[in-house]
């Protein structure tokens, strides 16, 4: 029954989603800049309703519900633009939006049949590190979820690990110069060791300065107050060890004590 009634809430909330409003309600400065990062707590975020003390998004868990709000406030402007989804699953928020302001939607998702081929305004098969499209062809590409997990290593990932500079090569190529990327991936929760981690060190790094300007991280959720602490569970712990290489036991002790919270980033692909 939960789980019927957060699908229903996510369709309804899909089918009322206005980009003119969110336009409005994410308009001007929504962050805090500490520590070079854009903070977003809860009780800062536009979300927030203060009286009652809770989020407004009405479905979800803590994670998602920050993922709606941050995909409202990048992607709801899309006028005459050719956008890219890499992974669209079975629920786009970001699609809508940019369908209804006016752009042109693509998806590539990796769970689609070969026999599927995506095309321009169309959702078929492709990944990250394979985009089935020539050079320059979009004004924007973003990725809700799935960032994680390109280069993830444990059963279930979509498909074989794929190496990050890969995918990254892949995006810059399919952009158009002074492209823009959207993505956005929890912290503390799953997929590479990087963002089970939170090194946002080399999450920055794969976005090397001869080819990418204006980066921006996004922390949303790090601070909750007053709302719930969301913490890892036991249930993770199996695929961190089996994920994880990179770091020390006492490392992911640490991480196990810490919020988990959601990373959004944004970059743009230099002119030249």
């Amino acid at each position: 029954m939960r789980n019927l009634k957060n699908s229903i809430g996510k369709r309804l909330y899909s089918i009322l989603v206005s980009p003119k409003k969110a336009q409005q309600e994410w308009c001007g400065e929504y962050w805090q800049t500490i520590d070079d990062v854009r903070d977003i707590s809860c009780s800062y975020c536009r979300k927030f309703d203060k009286e009652k003390q809770q989020c407004r998004i009405p479905f979800g868990s803590p994670i998602r519900k920050c993922v709606i709000s941050s995909v409202e406030a990048h992607l709801n402007n899309a006028k005459n633009k050719s956008v890219l989804e890499i992974g669209f699953g079975r629920f786009s928020l970001g699609k809508t939006l940019v369908k209804r302001s006016g752009g042109i939607w693509t998806g590539v998702e990796p769970h689609q049949s070969k026999d599927k081929p995506s095309k321009i305004g169309k959702g078929g098969y492709g990944h990250a590190a394979d985009i089935p499209f020539p050079d320059k062809t979009f004004d924007m590409v973003f990725g809700v979820q799935t960032f994680e997990h390109w280069g993830q290593k444990v059963e279930g990932a979509a498909m074989r690990p794929s190496e990050y500079r890969d995918c990254i090569e892949e995006i810059w190529r399919v952009l158009k110069p002074g492209g823009t990327v959207y993505l956005d991936a929890p912290i503390h929760f799953h997929g590479h060791e990087m963002f089970i981690m939170g090194d946002l060190q080399k999450i920055r790094g794969l976005f090397t300065s001869d080819r990418w300007k204006d980066l921006n991280l996004e922390r949303w959720r790090y601070h909750y107050e007053p709302l719930q602490r969301y913490v890892p569970y036991e249930k993770l712990f199996a695929e961190w060890h089996e994920e994880i290489d990179s770091y020390t036991e006492e490392e992911i002790e640490r991480i196990k004590k810490e919020p988990i919270w959601m990373l959004a980033l944004t970059v743009t692909k230099i002119d030249n």
